[in-house]
C-alpha cells in the first residue's frame, strides 16, 4: 500500500441483501491505464503517477487530498477473497458485510453515509442508480489492477456521492499473459487468466488484452441463530464470475482511445425473514463499460472525451414479494468532455461538461429515472516554489432536486523538502436515492456538507506518511427512523483524525492507516450506526529464508447498531482480525502462495445479527509470463 504525504444509515436488511501540472494532464485515467499495460505498479510510491485526487496526472506526493494507492502487488500478497476484505486490510474504512462472499455490502468514509462515497470502474461510475451506493461486493478481485482512493469531500469534483471520498477502481489490462488456481477451506476454489498483446509499431500501438476469473465458496450462515432464533443456520455458498476487455489505440502522439468493459455473474446464497430449509438466493450481474479519447490539441491544450455506464441486472427467485420485489434493474450512464490548459509551466485550468441519467425499476415500482447536468472548473497550480494551490468548482442540477453549487479550495506549503503543511475546505450537496424517496416519512430535501480539513505530509527516503485533522458538519443526513422510513437529520457532524505511513523499514515494508473520529447525530446527540469511533489496519511484509511473508491486523471499534430481533438501539463490540501470508517463488515465471484469514477467530460480527467470517487458509500457484 502506498499514501501519498500530502449508505445509508439504514439497517443492512435482507430486503437490501436482495436488492501535477503537467501537459499530459488528463481528465480521466488514460495516462494511468496506459502506465498499467505497461506493467509498472511495483514503482517507488514517489515516482507513481496518480489521477483521482484532481482529475489530473499526478506523481503520488504531489496531491493535496490525502491519497492512498492499493497496488496488484498489494493485493496478490494480501489474504484477501473480494473487495471488501481487501479494503478491511488497507484502509480504516468502516466495512459492513452481512455474510460471505457476494453478500450486500456498506462501506462508510469520514463519517459519511455509504452512498455517499463514489466508485469508479475505469473512469465510469459505480453506482446502483436505486440505492446510490455501489455494489461493492459484485467487483472480482481478481479483476482489479489497482485501486486509487481518496479521501474527504470531492463533490466539486465528482458530484453528489462523493461527499465521504472517492475510490477509483483501475481493471487489468496490462500486457503479458498470467494464470492462477487454488482452494482452500469452507471449499473454496478459484481460478484466472489474462493476456495482453501491443500490436503495431511504438509511435501508434494497438493494445489488446482480456482476462477471466472464477470463485466458489461453500461460505456460512449469513445469520446468526444465536442472536435471532429465526435465522436459517445451513451454509450459504455463493460463485462469482468475472471478465474484463479493454482495447486501446494510439492514433498519433497525444492522440489515444480507450475502451473496456467489466463483466460480473454473482449467485448468493443468503438467510431471508423465514427459517426454512430452502436456500434464499440472489443471483446480480453487473457490466460496466468506459469509453475514454484524448486529443493534445496542441502543445499545452487537451480535450478529453468519456461515456460509462453501469448495468445491475438481479433476480431473487426466492424471496417473499411481500418484503422484496424478485427482479430489478439499475442503470448509470455518463457522459462528459473536458479540457485542460497548462497556461505556463506549473499552472493548469480545466473546464468540463457531464451528463448523468440515472434509471430503475423493479417488478414492484415503476421505473424511476433522474437526469443530473454539471459543469465544473478547476486549478491546479504553484504559488513559488513553496506554495500549491487546487480550487473546483462546480455546478449540478438534477431534474427533480434543482440545482446547487459546490467548491474546494486546498493550499499546501511546502516548509521543506520532505515536509508539507495542508488547509482544504469544501462544500457537498447530494440529493436522495431513489430507495431514499420510496421510503420517505415526508418530503427529504437534499443534503449539504461543509468539511475543513488540516494535514502534514512527509516523505524521506521511500517513507510516504500524512497525519489529517478533520472536521464535516452535514445538515440535512438521510437516515432512517424506528420504522425504517428515511428522514432528514438536521444536523450531523463528525471530528477526527487520519493517520497513514507507508515504508521500507530495511526489515520489511510496514503500512499502517488508521482513523480516530467521532460521527454524531447532533439532533439526538447519538452515534450515527455503523461507524466506529476507531478503525485501524495495519501489515508488514518482511522476506525469510525465502518466503515474501506479511501480517494483516485490523481493528474495528465498537458501533452503534440496531438489535436484529426487538430492532431497538444496540451497541456491536469491538473486533479484530489476524491475516497471515507467504509466498515462493518456484521458478522465474512460478510463484505458490499460502494465506490465512480471520486467524483471531472473533465471533464478533461486523452487523449484528449476522455471523461472523469463520477462519480461511487459501493456496494459490501463479503463473506470469512477460
Amino acid at each position: 500500500m502506498h499514501v501519498s504525504p500530502s449508505a445509508s444509515t439504514a439497517p443492512v436488511n435482507d430486503r437490501v441483501a436482495a436488492s501535477s501540472r503537467t501537459r499530459r494532464a488528463l481528465a480521466l485515467p488514460l495516462l494511468a491505464s496506459a502506465a498499467a499495460f505497461a506493467q509498472t505498479p511495483a514503482d517507488a510510491p514517489d515516482q507513481q503517477v496518480v489521477v483521482t485526487a484532481a482529475r489530473v496526472a499526478q506523481k503520488l506526493p504531489d496531491t493535496l487530498p490525502g491519497t492512498t494507492v492499493i497496488s496488484r502487488a498489494d493485493i496478490e500478497a494480501a489474504p484477501a477473497l473480494d473487495l471488501p476484505d481487501l479494503l478491511r486490510m488497507f484502509t480504516s474504512f468502516n466495512v459492513a458485510q452481512t455474510g460471505p462472499l457476494g453478500s450486500q455490502t456498506s462501506v462508510f468514509v469520514r463519517g459519511a453515509n455509504s452512498n455517499q462515497v463514489l466508485v469508479l470502474v475505469d473512469g465510469a461510475p459505480l453506482s446502483r442508480a436505486d440505492f446510490g451506493s455501489a455494489p461493492w461486493e459484485l467487483v472480482p478481485l481478481a479483476q482489479i489492477d489497482h485501486v486509487e482512493i481518496v479521501r474527504g469531500n470531492l463533490s466539486s469534483l465528482y458530484g453528489a456521492q462523493a461527499v465521504g471520498g472517492v475510490v477509483q477502481i483501475f481493471t487489468r489490462h496490462g500486457a503479458g499473459s498470467s494464470i492462477a488456481f487454488g482452494g482452500g477451506s469452507r471449499g473454496t476454489i478459484q481460478a484466472s487468466g489474462s493476456l495482453g498483446q501491443r500490436l503495431g509499431d511504438a509511435a501508434t500501438p494497438l493494445d489488446i488484452s482480456a482476462s477471466l476469473s472464477g470463485i466458489h465458496t461453500d461460505g456460512y450462515s449469513a445469520r446468526d441463530p444465536k442472536q435471532d432464533p429465526t435465522a436459517n443456520p445451513d451454509r450459504d455458498p455463493s460463485t462469482q464470475s468475472g471478465a474484463t476487455f479493454a482495447v486501446a489505440k494510439t492514433w498519433a502522439p497525444g492522440q489515444r482511445t480507450r475502451f473496456s468493459v467489466m463483466h460480473s455473474d454473482t449467485d448468493a446464497n443468503y438467510d431471508g425473514y423465514e427459517a426454512t430449509p430452502q436456500h434464499d438466493e440472489l443471483k446480480t450481474s453487473l457490466d460496466s463499460l468506459a469509453l475514454q479519447s484524448h486529443h493534445a490539441l496542441g502543445p499545452s491544450l487537451n480535450l478529453d472525451l468519456d461515456a460509462g455506464q453501469t448495468l445491475d441486472h438481479y433476480t431473487d427467485p426466492t424471496g417473499p414479494l411481500q418484503f422484496s420485489p424478485s427482479a430489478g434493474t439499475a442503470r448509470t450512464r455518463l457522459l462528459g468532455i473536458a479540457t485542460d490548459w497548462t497556461i505556463v509551466d506549473g499552472q493548469n485550468l480545466q473546464i468540463g461538461y457531464e451528463n448523468k441519467d440515472e434509471r430503475y425499476g423493479d417488478t414492484d415500482t415503476p421505473t424511476t429515472t433522474r437526469r443530473t447536468n454539471s459543469v465544473r472548473a478547476g486549478w491546479l497550480g504553484a504559488l513559488g516554489p513553496a506554495f500549491e494551490v487546487q480550487a473546483n468548482v462546480r455546478h449540478d442540477h438534477a431534474s427533480d432536486y434543482g440545482g446547487a453549487t459546490t467548491g474546494l479550495l486546498s493550499l499546501g506549503w511546502r516548509v521543506s523538502p520532505d515536509w508539507k503543511l495542508v488547509a482544504q475546505g469544501s462544500t457537498a450537496f447530494s440529493a436522495p436515492s431513489f430507495s431514499d424517496i420510496q421510503y420517505q416519512a415526508g418530503p427529504l430535501k437534499p443534503e449539504r456538507s461543509r468539511d475543513l480539513e488540516l494535514g502534514v505530509h512527509w516523505q524521506h527516503a521511500g517513507w510516504l506518511a500524512r497525519a489529517t485533522v478533520f472536521s464535516q458538519r452535514q445538515h440535512d443526513l438521510i437516515a432512517y427512523d424506528a420504522g425504517f422510513k428515511t428522514v432528514n437529520i438536521d444536523h450531523a457532524s463528525n471530528r477526527g483524525l487520519e493517520l497513514a505511513v507507508d515504508g521500507d523499514t530495511g526489515h520489511g515494508r510496514l503500512g499502517m492507516d488508521a482513523t480516530f473520529q467521532n460521527p454524531r447525530d447532533d439532533d439526538l446527540h447519538a452515534a450515527l450506526a455503523r461507524r466506529a469511533r476507531t478503525v485501524a489496519a495495519i501489515n508488514y511484509r518482511v522476506p525469510v529464508a525465502g518466503w515474501e511473508t506479511g501480517v494483516w491486523l485490523h481493528y474495528t471499534g465498537a458501533r452503534a447498531d440496531i438489535d436484529p430481533v426487538t430492532y431497538v438501539a444496540a451497541t456491536a463490540r469491538p473486533r479484530t482480525v489476524l491475516g497471515l501470508s507467504a509466498a515462493r517463488a518456484l521458478s522465474p515465471d512460478w510463484k505458490l502462495g499460502i494465506k490465512a484469514d480471520d486467524l483471531t477467530g472473533t465471533h464478533t460480527p461486523e452487523v449484528l445479527g449476522y455471523t461472523a467470517p469463520p477462519p480461511i487458509v487459501q493456496f494459490t500457484l501463479r503463473g506470469q509470463w512477460r
